[in-house]
């Protein structure tokens, strides 16, 4: 701008004494659509950047100390199970020693329901091996034990093949203690080996729901009418407390045999094994039974003999 512009286009010399012209300076715009961009304030954005973070974080940590005792406390309850398993386990396991010791003493009960214990052991690692959900093996005093599936297996040969497990490891155990009874171990050694042998044959009469009835289901559920008379006739031959347990495995048992002779049970597909499988469980199973009852004789006579 020029002087006279700024003085109203007076010339300077006219203007009043002491009257000062003053020149501003006019800004200077920014040239638009150049492509040239205002410099950015990298620093401010790194120091945005680095609030974020650090409030994610704060976030992060806010929930978890709101939650810790949340998951403290299902971890906390998932132990308190497992917990309580191994205690119910462990528990009807001495309760049993117990009861039997106060007919048979300490030693012979001792060692007498911890060959149930291995018996139930067989079962337990062939559920374990198919991935089938069982409870831990739960003791009854005077009956024996069991382990309850949680899960039906998927089929007859693969119930076989955990039925038989227990049987088959009860049976080695009590090998084991005929084994030490002939190495000088003791008469207690043959005691053990004779009822070892026993309950791991009486467990393979083919009748549910003892393990041989859950065998023999995948050659034919028919035949669970044998185990039935066998263990009518063992009820006969042998009177005792075992009436009870027999007569309760009758009623437990009846409504399944009554049903095998249905013909929708000959079409079940889980009745369907091919025919070498089931030759070849025949063989496992009657050699086993074979064995135990062999084992059984020769304990026996061993243990009457010192």
């Amino acid at each position: 701008m020029s002087p006279a512009d700024q003085s109203g286009g007076l010339p300077p010399e006219l203007l009043p004494p002491g009257y000062r012209i003053v020149t501003v300076a006019q800004p200077v715009p920014h040239p638009i659509g150049d492509g040239t961009q205002p410099a950015r304030d990298d620093t401010s954005r790194g120091r945005a950047a680095g609030a974020g973070a650090v409030g994610f974080m704060a976030t992060l940590l806010a929930l978890a100390a709101k939650f810790k005792g949340a998951l403290l406390l299902l971890l906390n309850l998932k132990w308190i199970l497992i917990a309580g398993k191994l205690l119910l386990s462990s528990g009807s396991l001495i309760l049993s020693i117990w009861l039997w010791s106060t007919i048979f003493g300490w030693p012979f009960a001792t060692g007498f329901v911890l060959l149930i214990f291995v018996h139930e052991m067989g079962h337990v690692i062939a559920l374990y091996v198919r991935g089938i959900k069982a409870s831990v093996p739960i003791f009854i005093p005077f009956f024996g034990a069991l382990v309850a599936l949680r899960e039906m297996p998927p089929n007859a040969r693969i119930e076989a093949e955990i039925a038989i497990a227990g049987p088959l490891l009860g049976t080695a155990g009590a090998a084991v203690c005929h084994i030490i009874g002939l190495r000088g171990g003791g008469q207690i050694w043959y005691a053990l080996a004779s009822a070892g042998y026993f309950i791991n044959l009486f467990n393979l009469l083919p009748v549910i729901p003892l393990d041989g009835g859950r065998v023999v289901a995948a050659l034919s559920p028919k035949l669970w009418v044998v185990g039935l008379v066998g263990a009518l006739a063992f009820a006969l031959l042998r009177p005792g407390p075992g009436i009870a347990f027999i007569a309760v495995m009758i009623a437990l048992s009846w409504q399944r045999i009554a049903a095998a002779f249905h013909p929708a049970t000959a079409t079940d597909p889980y009745y369907q094994v091919p025919s070498r499988e089931r030759v070849v469980i025949a063989v496992a199973y009657f050699g086993l039974a074979a064995l135990a009852a062999v084992g059984w004789h020769a304990a026996a006579v061993a243990a009457g003999s010192q």
